[in-house]
């Protein structure tokens, strides 16, 4: 799915010179507004919908999943924000259709998008083709929210018994433990790790935004962002400056269409980073790092084990869901993301991870070079 840059031929839709080609359909474009061009919304619309999909495809249905595809799925029945304007404010009624569709889907594995499709009524089934032409999938999709952004007890009740952990890190990736970097060298560390580990928290946190949380679920796609994201992981690069190393993805995706965001968007980025560095306490200002970075190991860990196994989705599903969207390609296409790749940026992360649990100071000092107001 990711765009590839390309040097000859015109914009599909303009006269201008092309600079991309859609994965899809292969098609030249000059821009986003050109990707999103009306005869091209097949493929545009589609990134919403495969996350859509992506929650019925998953491995296992756990509770909360079941409960966020019913989100889902009740949204589209009540037609919540998208379709209220048309069909007017919600009535008594709505208690019934919820009811109603949780009824239906009770015995329904939600992994199963055709199960699901085929036990959808027509009007549901319509609903559900009017938010794929509007493009409206940002208002199906419970928006995710990001585990540094919880609000932290400061005082803690302390009860009799063996000690317990702070209540904020029941919310985080588990810490990966290694051990601190002088066990591992007697070489003083570069100045600019500091810097590139920034880089590493700005590619991490453009790429579970855009995932909208799913990443581990997706773990080759959320991969090839976050390698295609950070030049640090993926070629050795070194950074001087924290403000440059933080809008580097921001510029490193602009060169891909399927991950480019808004202004907005990186402006959300560059203060979740900004959050992140802050940690939960004073007295623990680098617990989220190291719970960034744990993060990113756990990730390629799970994206080295499919890569091994060659666990990829073997062609198109055949179905009345995949036959009504139908659809060329809804994976990324991964061009860095290869098993020798991976198991040597997992190498890198964990010496960033000894790195963060021993030069912790020089790591929580890093957010006012940032010069950023949140």
């Amino acid at each position: 799915m990711a765009s590839a840059p390309v040097t000859a031929g015109k914009c599909t839709y303009c006269t201008n010179p092309s600079k991309y080609t859609c994965p899809r359909c292969n098609t030249l474009y000059c821009s986003s507004s050109c990707y999103r061009n009306p005869n091209h919304v097949q493929c545009s619309e589609n990134f919403y919908r495969d996350q859509v999909e992506e929650e019925m495809h998953g491995c296992t249905v756990s509770e909360e999943s079941r409960r966020k595809m019913m989100e889902i799925l009740q949204r589209v029945k009540s037609g919540e924000s998208v379709m209220e304007a048309e069909d007017g404010p919600l009535d008594s009624d709505d208690d019934e259709n919820e009811e109603d569709l949780s009824v239906r889907m009770a015995g329904i594995d939600l992994n199963d998008s055709e199960a699901v499709w085929r036990n959808m009524t027509e009007e549901e089934r319509q609903d559900f083709q009017k938010l794929v032409k509007k493009g409206n999938f940002e208002e199906l999709i419970p928006a995710w929210s990001a585990w540094w952004d919880q609000e932290v007890q400061l005082v803690q009740e302390i009860t009799s018994g063996s000690p317990t952990s702070p209540s904020y890190t029941a919310n985080c990736p588990d810490i990966v433990e290694v051990p601190p970097l002088s066990e591992l060298t007697k070489v003083t560390p570069s100045p600019c790790l500091p810097y590139n580990i920034l880089n590493v928290l700005a590619a991490y946190v453009w790429t579970v935004r855009l995932f909208n949380g799913d990443h581990q679920d997706s773990s080759q796609d959320a991969t090839e962002a976050i390698l295609t994201l950070s030049s640090v992981l993926a070629s050795g690069a070194s950074y001087e400056e924290a403000a440059l190393a933080v809008e580097s993805p921001k510029m490193e995706a602009q060169n891909h269409l399927w991950l480019q965001e808004s202004e907005e968007f990186a402006n959300t980025v560059r203060r979740d980073v900004w959050k992140i560095l802050q940690g939960p306490t004073s007295s623990n200002k680098t617990y989220y790092i190291r719970a960034a970075l744990s993060e990113i190991h756990v990730l390629l860990n799970t994206c080295k084990t499919a890569l091994a196994k060659k666990k990829r989705s073997s062609g198109p599903r055949k179905g009345m869901f995949t036959s009504t969207f139908p659809e060329e390609n809804t994976q990324v296409e991964l061009k860095i993301t290869t098993l020798p790749m991976v198991k040597a940026v997992i190498k890198k992360v964990e010496f960033l991870l000894s790195y963060a649990l021993e030069y912790s100071e020089l790591l929580a000092a890093m957010s006012p070079s940032l010069g950023w107001q949140v």
